[in-house]
């Protein structure tokens, strides 16, 4: 389904320019950026998951598959085929219908842009006359002679499904459609769904869900989260990610999948919006019961022999002849069909229970409402229903997953940790900490430094750090939310100024270039000895052949014999005004294998952040391949030494090896950028420029792909 295009958008007759109002993330200040009068269309275009969902060649084939079996079915038992495509999109499923030997099919798509886009299509492809295309939701489609539709369907096709299934009001449009459109006979594709959970432990997958111990380098504890952090019971909303990816052994199944709802899009009676399932399970192995992985299954048709799975590789019941059928030599996880606009999904126990032994009961309790799922696990059956639960210590409504689990990434605190302790510890020192929720900051008044100024000017971070001070009984620290109210006297008496670097408006890493700004105020009254910490960023480019990821981006062309050129038009023509040349993406969930050397193409000095560069370069590919990406990141250097472990990267975790697949830091997204034109020529260098504007907050990349 079209991800965010649920909406009517109706483009102006004219094209006229306005002002939105953006903030930079590099100065932190609010300004007025001219753009067209339809940049949201475009952006919702660019960014609606159309590519990825129509290079999916597994649901492309099987919802033919599908079509081709039913129709000549119902054809078989002498019934004519009236079809309704519910958000028809390209109106690639409708193409499939009349090809199938549908007698009638009707699409509907509520996008206004997408509609007239796939009327077009629909044209190209010499099927314009025989679909009849309604522009508006199902939901306001009418039945009789005259209306909407001449009479109902008997045939429903639609792709309405999410990674948790029913995000996008799917229970809602399926009782609309078999009250209101179709047929009490009506048979629908898919015809079922199976939802799936697996009951696992992961304390690399926790990470990202609860703030734990800061230890010191000794392993002894220097900040403990306060009750408030231990008794929260975090979010109950899903964690979407590609499961296959988590590293092996960094999670024990402790439980086999089990079945936990079947949604049956076929009966004429109403799906329940709600419901909730209590289930007793036993372990096949001991552990804490902190995670329940989560995924589903379609059945595309009536039988049931038409089965689409969205397992992770371990649980994939197609594992097997897809491994043997594989013609490249592929790790196991990348064997199953990759998509991204159908994932997998963590949810977290709100207080997991400890299983002592394999085989003990245990209880998982589910539910679902309207647009998504929630989870419980426990040891002893539940005497009431178990409300959905949600976030009371601040942490997981202020900070994203990643930065949770940045905050306890061990390693990283560790470097971070080791330059505190050799710089706090044998003198008094006076801190100023820049950035938000900076809990290594915060260690150095546990340190010993005489005092402490955390600039936190955001409630809610300033809240939970309080939280922590407090339990901490931490009596040298105080707030600053506004870096030029800090007096003379307390400037001149700084030791130190420091950051992790993170800010909360950051997306990409080189966002958290901020610190430079913030420095930049305070440049003059500083002493002159104060030590800068990091002292030093540089940026890293990387060019890459992702197995995947780039298919986002990529044209579609034709997809099952039919030509969407025009559909790869329209999305071209969006992303060259609403999408950036370098986007964000966790990259550990997307497998790549470096084409070269990384190489550094931007050094910044926070000493002399003012300083402008204009540079320009090029990278040789050492390794065959297509270039379909370019990775960047940042790494920061706490001190002057270069040595290893005072170096904190955003980027790959172990070092780099061309040809290899590339490990990348999980607690972090990375920058990509990805050819507006991908292709297939093998190049030998990418040339690169940038162009670093710090004071205007303009930091610009450019990259061609050259042969020698």
């Amino acid at each position: 389904m079209f991800k965010n295009l649920l909406k009517t958008h109706l483009l102006p007759i004219r094209t006229m320019s306005c002002f939105a109002h953006v903030m930079n993330p590099i100065t932190g200040e609010n300004g007025w950026h001219e753009r067209e009068d339809d940049y949201d269309y475009h952006q919702e275009v660019a960014n609606a998951g159309f590519g990825d969902m129509l290079h999916d060649w597994e649901r492309n084939q099987k919802y033919f598959a599908a079509l081709r079996k039913t129709i000549k079915g119902m054809h078989a038992a002498g019934r004519e085929v009236h079809v309704l495509d519910i958000g028809t999109g390209t109106g690639i499923l409708s193409m499939m219908a009349l090809k199938a030997g549908a007698d009638t099919v009707t699409a509907c798509e509520a996008f206004l842009p997408m509609a007239n886009c796939a009327a077009k299509i629909l044209s190209d492809n010499g099927v314009g006359d025989k679909v009849q295309l309604i522009r508006k939701r199902s939901t306001e489609i009418k039945i009789g002679a005259g209306l909407d539709m001449p009479q109902r369907a008997n045939l429903l096709v639609a792709e309405l499904l999410d990674t948790e299934l029913i995000g996008e009001g799917a229970i809602s449009i399926y009782n609309h459609a078999h009250a209101e459109l179709l047929t009490d006979d009506a048979l629908c594709i898919p015809a079922r769904a199976r939802c799936y959970a697996q009951v696992a432990q992961s304390p690399l997958a926790s990470q990202w869900n609860s703030l734990k111990i800061l230890p010191n380098l000794d392993g002894e504890a220097l900040l403990q989260p306060p009750e408030q952090l231990k008794n929260c019971k975090g979010e109950a909303a899903l964690h979407d990610v590609q499961l296959s990816q988590l590293p092996p052994g960094t999670f024990r199944l402790l439980t086999e999948p089990i079945e936990i709802f079947q949604f049956d899009f076929q009966r004429k009676e109403r799906r329940e919006k709600q419901r909730e399932k209590l289930l007793q399970l036993q372990t096949t192995q001991p552990g804490a019961a902190e995670l329940v992985f989560y995924w589903w299954d379609i059945q595309l048709d009536d039988q049931g022999e038409i089965l689409l799975s969205c397992a992770p590789y371990w649980a994939h019941p197609e594992l097997k002849e897809l491994t043997a059928s594989q013609a490249d030599r592929l790790p196991v996880a990348n064997v199953v069909p990759w998509r991204d606009h159908w994932m997998q999904a963590i949810y977290y126990v709100p207080k997991p229970p400890q299983l002592t032994t394999a085989g003990q009961a245990f209880y998982l309790s589910c539910h679902h409402d309207e647009y998504s799922l929630w989870f419980d696990a426990l040891l002893e059956a539940p005497a009431k229903t178990v409300r959905r639960h949600t976030c009371s210590c601040d942490l997981h409504m202020t900070y994203s997953r990643s930065r949770i689990g940045q905050l306890n990434q061990a390693v990283r605190n560790k470097r971070y940790l080791r330059y505190l302790e050799n710089t706090i510890v044998p003198k008094p020192s006076n801190v100023l900490v820049l950035g938000n929720g900076c809990l290594l900051g915060l260690a150095s008044a546990a340190l010993g430094a005489a005092s402490v100024q955390l600039h936190e000017p955001h409630r809610f971070s300033r809240r939970l750090i309080d939280s922590i001070v407090q339990h901490n009984e931490l009596k040298n620290v105080k707030y600053v939310e506004d870096v030029e109210q800090l007096e003379d006297t307390e400037l001149v008496a700084l030791t130190h100024v420091f950051a992790e670097p993170y800010f909360l408006n950051s997306i990409l890493p080189w966002d958290n270039f901020y610190f430079g700004t913030l420095l930049l105020k305070l440049k003059d009254k500083l002493p002159e000895n104060v030590e800068i910490t990091p002292c030093e960023a540089r940026v890293f480019a990387l060019p890459v052949q992702f197995l995947d990821l780039h298919k986002i981006r990529a044209p579609v062309g034709s997809c099952e014999g039919f030509d969407l050129r025009l559909f790869d038009e329209m999305v071209e023509r969006s992303a060259e005004q609403a999408v950036s040349l370098v986007e964000a993406q966790p990259l550990w969930e997307y497998p790549c294998r470096a084409l070269s050397e990384p190489q550094q193409i931007l050094s910044v000095d926070f000493a002399n952040f003012s300083a402008e560069h204009q540079l320009q370069g090029s990278i040789e590919l050492t390794q065959s391949g297509v270039c379909n990406g370019i990775a960047l990141w940042v790494d920061w250097h706490l001190d002057k030494t270069n040595n290893a472990k005072s170096i904190v990267s955003t980027g790959p975790s172990e070092a780099v090896v061309p040809g290899e697949f590339v490990k990348w830091d999980m607690f972090v997204r990375q920058g990509v950028h990805f050819p507006r034109k991908p292709t297939t020529d093998l190049s030998s260098r990418v040339a690169w420029s940038v162009d670093f504007k710090p004071l205007l907050g303009q930091l610009n990349f450019g990259f061609t792909q050259e042969k020698r």
